[in-house]
């Protein structure tokens, strides 16, 4: 029987830094570039930082080989152990209270992800519809000249990123506080626009899947500048992908984007698939099995 999810609602989620805004705080769970219940892989994955799953129930396969961290075997944690599990709830945690609780006097509606936009720090920018980006947009981040400004983006539906956009990073603007909170589906779709460069850590509820790169195994998939955690399964195999494409995962800690072979991993990864998490009831289901 695996751990019941409980809707954790607690203020050692959000800390209050020196000028005042709220930031999801991910804690231990900061450590680990992926987080599930259970964790497949396929391809030369390379993850910056730990590997783990919620319980002794879970399971991790893949790596270390043919996927690879950043800590070498000693990254991928066994299902059961004590740092991963308190890991794991501490992202749910954070999850949970970013989800539903996090209210500011600054908080502003989502665009509709179909044309450029700028995102202006300490800002909770909130949807209740899917969010489906168009292929060529930039988004914007504006930290108007103070690192610590977060930035979150929060749908109770899904998010699907429709092949290559940009991510431009102003004014002290860092990736490790962009935060997409995913109340279902998150989807990062890698196709005939090129390699994809991500911001931000991707917090999910249900599913997050990154696909292969058109062009085979040493063609670029893309970058995730962030962490990759949800409620279940994360997994980076999917069999209804045939081709590979080279990613990193860059941990929770990535502040900006690094090109490849320059991000310190040792490596060329590849991920395929999916990363399928269930849902939280109730926005975010609660697991219960």
């Amino acid at each position: 029987m695996r751990r019941k999810l409980l809707w954790l609602v607690m203020a050692v989620a959000v800390v209050m830094p020196a000028f005042g805004a709220p930031i999801v705080n991910l804690a231990s769970a900061s450590a680990f570039g992926l987080l599930g219940d259970t964790i497949s892989n396929t391809g030369v994955s390379v993850i910056n930082g730990y590997v783990g799953v919620q319980d002794s129930g879970g399971t991790i396969t893949g790596f270390y080989t043919p996927g690879t961290t950043s800590y070498g075997p000693a990254g991928v944690l066994a299902p059961g152990n004590a740092t991963a599990s308190a890991a794991y709830a501490d992202f749910v945690t954070a999850f949970n209270l970013a989800f539903s609780n996090i209210t500011t006097p600054t908080t502003q509606p989502a665009p509709d992800f179909t044309s450029s936009y700028l995102f202006t720090g300490d800002n909770v920018y909130n949807t209740a519809l899917a969010i489906s980006t168009t292929t060529g947009i930039t988004l914007t981040f504006d930290a108007q000249n103070n690192p610590n400004e977060y930035f979150i983006i929060r749908t109770s539906g899904p998010l699907t990123v429709n092949g290559a956009m940009t991510f431009t990073l102003e004014n002290g603007a860092q990736a490790s506080n962009i935060f997409w909170i995913v109340g279902t589906d998150a989807t990062i779709s890698v196709g005939s626009s090129g390699p994809i460069t991500f911001d931000g850590d991707i917090l999910a509820g249900n599913a997050f899947t990154m696909s292969a790169a058109s062009g085979g195994v040493n063609t670029l998939a893309g970058t995730i500048n962030g962490c990759v955690f949800a409620g279940a399964t994360n997994s980076t195999d999917s069999a209804a992908n045939t081709l590979a494409g080279e990613t990193y995962v860059n941990g929770c800690a990535a502040t900006g984007t690094p090109e490849p072979g320059s991000s310190g991993l040792v490596g060329l990864g590849c991920l395929l698939g999916i990363l399928a998490w269930r849902k939280f009831r109730g926005g975010a289901r609660r697991r219960t099995d």
